[in-house]
């Protein structure tokens, strides 16, 4: 029971299923993205403080109150901008990471599925992958052959027993 919710959670029953098929593979991509642009924007924050720390400093403590809070208030609505464009950043890495090795490992779910069924003694199953499989068409090409050999060596030898069986 737990090993049929497992197996349909990671896409071996259905064809047409978009789910994560290897949860560490397909998230380690975006893991090592965010973590290097957090890296960079951090590298990017510390150098516009450096920068401007000392000016704002000083433009704070030499204008009036009114434009004081003005500068804040658009300091405060420039961070919100800045974290919401962060947040779309992290959204969209991890969306297009996860979409982007699916594509890539997606095919080794019907790769699998035939080679458990030749490992079943069942050799008439093929493999027809998606033209945009094509990292993955040589090794698809090379199962099909595999299997086409082991079908005919397996029906030739069925036909040789039946044969002696009959002599």
């Amino acid at each position: 029971m737990a090993s049929n919710f497992v197996r349909s959670l990671m896409g071996f029953d259905s064809r047409r299923a978009f789910r994560v098929l290897q949860f560490g593979a397909q998230i380690r991509l975006p893991f090592y993205l965010l973590l290097i642009t957090v890296a960079f924007m951090s590298l990017f924050a510390w150098h516009a403080y450096s920068a401007y720390a000392e000016l704002y400093t000083m433009v704070m403590t030499n204008v009036p109150e009114s434009f004081q809070e003005q500068i804040l208030r658009q300091t405060h609505d420039f961070s919100i901008v800045g974290a919401a464009i962060l947040g779309g950043l992290v959204f969209t890495i991890l969306g297009f990471s996860v979409a982007y090795t699916h594509t890539l490992i997606g095919p080794t779910v019907a790769l699998r599925r035939q080679v458990q069924s030749m490992k079943d003694g069942n050799y008439r199953t093929r493999n027809k992958l998606r033209k945009t499989d094509a990292a993955h068409q040589g090794l698809a090409n090379d199962l099909n052959e595999l299997a086409e050999i082991l079908q005919h060596a397996q029906s030739n030898a069925r036909s040789a027993q039946n044969s002696q069986r009959s002599a």
